[in-house]
């Protein structure tokens, strides 16, 4: 049975109706600097301050994740030290993939959520794209059935991807299979470069989420919604 949990930001919240319908799989897509790693990181904020057990796969090094995320008032040191916050880094300092090589990622990190399925309540892969760079459509739809299984025993799982990382055909799968699905750009609003989140699916609210709406990543702040409607820009 699907609940919602608040993202910890009352304004993301709002416009989500409430907060993250779990469990479930989300996709948010977009460009390289549209947002995808900060929503991410306020989704794991809101999954941990219930005491939810996260595991985040990132190509980011575990220190360069952490700080990267304090820059933007996200610090989750404490839950790393208390292992309730595991950073899985798919970067290897020095390793040289080949392309066959990499091509056995997506189906290895695959087996590795499912072994440690009872370890961790959220898997939070930052970004799916790099490990379906050199997958072939067989093991990208295999990974979606293995990911379908674990939400169906209560796991929520969050993949970003950037647009265009994945052959449109498998895409429109990915995407008429997911829970949620969360789609963000960069636009100019009144002089103003601001991203934009386009909600195209919201499976388990409990009320009408916003279709859209404007939003900057503040050092200070987080993610701040910009108070302009963008339903019809």
């Amino acid at each position: 049975m699907m609940k919602t949990v608040p993202t910890g930001n009352e304004e993301v919240d709002r416009q989500l109706a409430g907060g993250i319908p779990t469990p479930c799989l989300m996709i948010i897509e977009g460009e390289h600097g549209t947002g995808k790693s900060a929503l991410a990181a306020q989704f794991i904020k809101g999954m941990l301050s219930i005491d939810l057990q996260v595991l985040c796969i990132t190509e980011n090094t575990v220190k360069d994740y952490i700080e990267k995320m304090k820059t933007i008032t996200f610090n989750f040191t404490k839950p790393f030290l208390q292992n309730k916050f595991r950073i899985l880094p798919l970067h290897v300092y020095g390793a040289m993939w080949s392309e066959r090589q990499s091509s056995f990622l997506l189906p290895v990190i695959g087996r590795y959520i499912s072994s440690n399925a009872k370890n961790c309540d959220v898997v939070v892969i930052d970004s799916i794209s790099l490990l379906t760079m050199y997958s072939d459509a067989d093991q990208i739809l295999d990974f979606l059935t293995r990911c379908k299984y674990l939400v169906s025993t209560g796991m929520s799982i969050i993949l970003t991807m950037h647009v265009e990382s994945i052959p449109e055909d498998v895409a429109l799968r990915i995407k008429s299979a997911c829970d949620v699905y969360l789609s963000l750009s960069t636009s100019n609003i009144g002089g103003k470069a601001v991203k934009v989140m386009k909600i195209i699916k919201l499976i388990g609210s409990t009320s009408q989420a916003e279709s859209s709406f404007a939003f900057e990543v503040d050092t200070n702040f987080g993610i701040k919604i910009v108070p302009i409607s963008t339903a019809n820009a």
